[in-house]
């Protein structure tokens, strides 16, 4: 008996066109979901080095930018009456108030700007002020990171913030006294006459810029709260470590 051999196809009797045709659609479509998936990926390739300069924080300008918007919102600080404890004892008072301006210089230099007025009363007997007008001048590069917060006195809330030079003297200071326009100068500094306004204030003789500046190996700069002072603090440390500055060798 003659065996019947029926080869099953379940494409029909055009199986091997068909499959061919199938099969090039198939490489098609997985070619173009391939290159979907590429396209998809590209994104998270491209964020890596993104996501590294993000990780090491905001740019140099960025920083400075913060700086400057900082201290503008608490330019003008005043202490009220705090009482001191002098190493020698004898119990004091002081009534801080001050203003300060910043300036940018591009790409690493600043400028501050402070006009400052302590008045101090001993014992509620002596009162002394001294208004003064201070003008600092630095490059970050010569600084160090290592940026101090202070709080002047226990009990106080006097704040400010300290730097450092990384080398030698690195930062330019004049100071002017001021004084009130038409009234005793003694009356002023014995605190007869309250200032309740530093801009109502005038330069004694010259303006700080037209003195030469003395060179110093640090620089304090009051801070109207706690707050303030640590986030500046942190924003000056790391806008030092952005202009290239370094910690000290010694």
């Amino acid at each position: 008996m003659e065996r019947l051999q029926i080869d099953y196809n379940p494409f029909g009797p055009d199986c091997g066109l068909k499959r061919n045709d199938m099969m090039a659609k198939w490489q098609a479509g997985w070619v173009a979901v391939g290159g979907f998936l590429l396209l998809i990926g590209l994104p998270a390739v491209w964020a890596g080095p993104n996501e590294s300069a993000d990780a090491e924080g905001p740019s140099l300008e960025e920083t400075l930018v913060f700086i400057k918007d900082t201290w503008d919102a608490c330019a003008t600080m005043r202490s009220g009456l705090q009482r001191m404890a002098p190493k020698d004892g004898a119990p004091w008072q002081m009534d801080r108030t001050a203003k300060v301006d910043v300036v940018v210089r591009p790409p690493s230099g600043l400028q501050f700007v402070t006009r400052l007025n302590e008045r101090m009363r001993l014992s509620g007997a002596l009162d002394l002020q001294s208004p003064v007008e201070k003008v600092q001048e630095f490059d970050l590069r010569a600084m160090s990171p290592d940026v101090s917060l202070e709080r002047e006195g226990e009990g106080t809330n006097l704040y400010g913030i300290r730097l450092r030079c990384t080398r030698a003297a690195c930062v330019t200071e004049w100071v002017a006294t001021l004084s009130m326009p038409g009234k005793p100068m003694h009356d002023l500094k014995t605190g007869r006459l309250i200032v309740t306004n530093l801009e109502e204030l005038v330069y004694e003789e010259r303006a700080p810029k037209d003195k030469p500046g003395e060179r110093k190996g640090e620089i304090s700069l009051p801070v109207c709260d706690a707050a303030a002072a640590e986030s500046l603090s942190k924003a000056l440390s790391h806008a030092i470590i952005k202009a290239g500055g370094k910690k000290p060798l010694f």
